[in-house]
């Protein structure tokens, strides 16, 4: 009998991003806690009342799983984020970690051959039928996904991103830790990203002082996506938005004899990221000897730097972690017919008991354009969440 949270065929395991329940005890995972971590807290916002303006929780919009063994093989895996945004931008992200796995199983054949190509072509067709779907398709008009995959093969691995949900490496060298971002944040005010945008006919505002309220991109005057690439987002497309990854390739070299060498990776939502830097994260996380407790204090640390610099409102926050080397061969990798099944990954984070509902009044039309990921020109309360 699978444990709980685990679905399982065969060698295929996936395990979800445990949501924290803020009563410090530790969360047992699937995997060895030394080597892999995943874990998600729901974020907060203000709400005023009869006692004044106070905060509850909302809708956790963040999505993480990782698959592992992956692709019939122990010595494959997958981590992957999805940071939803704007309205019912849970449901984009969901559906992202649901079929992304699935669909790159699918085309194992490419994926063995040019990881690159099945990554991109793979991610590009699901905002496709993303916003085609019969169901959920008039909801990614107006509601997106980042995207950040990170596939590894033996000693590659291969990093696919779409927005701003940053992967970094913690390298040891000469006995110090430094970090080596793995991808970049597709910001709208980014050169090369300004560039295709304007051309495309969309409008990039600059940030505001300390980075808020954030770059935008706008269309006719409205949407005002804080990124330039995402899954969903049907209003921006056309505009200079894509779904399309950034894909860069890493040769995995772990530790020697001497300690120096590829220590870990880290994915997480921008959660952790709008607050800590990736070299501050990597020194969090190089402080322990395992992965469940290195992303436990980055975790407290960000939810600490959220509540010193907005108070009433915290981002969803997702982090995964893997010490390196985890990967290994394993007899079942020869035999083709394992793989995912496809109940596998159709599993919930935050919502429920914590889910953001609607009574009271927002703290002031000022919050959406400073704090949200998708804000409407002149303030409007378009109720989006990030």
């Amino acid at each position: 009998m699978p444990a709980p949270g685990l679905q399982r065929r065969r060698s295929s395991i996936s395990h979800k991003a445990a949501e924290l329940d803020g009563s410090g005890r530790k969360v047992s995972t699937t995997f060895d806690s030394a080597k892999i971590c995943a874990l998600t807290c729901h974020g907060i916002a203000p709400a005023r009342g009869v006692s004044g303006v106070s905060s509850k929780a909302k809708i956790n919009q963040d999505r993480g799983v990782v698959c592992w063994p992956f692709n019939s093989s122990h010595n494959q895996a997958l981590l992957c984020i999805f940071d939803g945004h704007g309205l019912q931008g849970e449901v984009v992200s969901q559906w992202c970690m649901t079929q992304l796995p699935i669909r790159l199983e699918a085309v194992r054949d490419v994926l063995a051959t040019n990881p690159p190509r099945a990554l991109s072509e793979t991610i590009i067709r699901m905002d496709k039928d993303l916003i085609n779907h019969h169901r959920i398709g008039h909801l990614a008009r107006g509601a997106g996904s980042t995207s950040n995959v990170l596939y590894f093969r033996g000693d590659k691995l291969w990093v696919a991103c779409s927005g701003d949900s940053r992967a970094v490496m913690g390298q040891q060298r000469r006995g110090e830790i430094t970090a080596l971002d793995l991808s970049n944040d597709h910001k709208p005010d980014l050169p090369v990203e300004r560039k295709r945008i304007e051309a495309a006919g969309g409008v990039v505002s600059a940030p505001g002082p300390r980075g808020l309220p954030p770059s935008r991109v706008w269309v006719n005057g409205r949407v005002g996506l804080a990124m330039s690439r995402s899954i969903g987002d049907g209003e921006a497309k056309g505009f200079g938005v894509v779904p399309d990854p950034e894909i860069k390739e890493y040769t995995l070299k772990p530790s020697h004899a001497n300690g120096d060498g590829d220590k870990f990776v880290i994915v997480a939502s921008d959660g952790i990221w709008e607050f800590i830097s990736s070299q501050e994260a990597c020194e969090v996380v190089h402080r322990h000897m395992n992965a469940s407790e290195g992303v436990a204090e980055l975790m407290a640390l960000a939810e600490v730097r959220w509540r010193d610099e907005e108070g009433s409102y915290r981002d969803d926050i997702t982090c995964i972690c893997a010490f390196l080397p985890f990967l290994k061969e394993h007899p079942d990798d020869r035999d083709p017919n394992v793989s995912l099944d496809s109940n596998m990954l159709d599993i919930e984070l935050g919502g429920g008991d914590d889910g953001y509902d609607d009574d009271g009044d927002d703290d002031g039309s000022q919050f959406a354009k400073r704090r949200l990921s998708i804000a409407h020109q002149g303030g409007e309360d378009d109720d989006y969440n990030s």
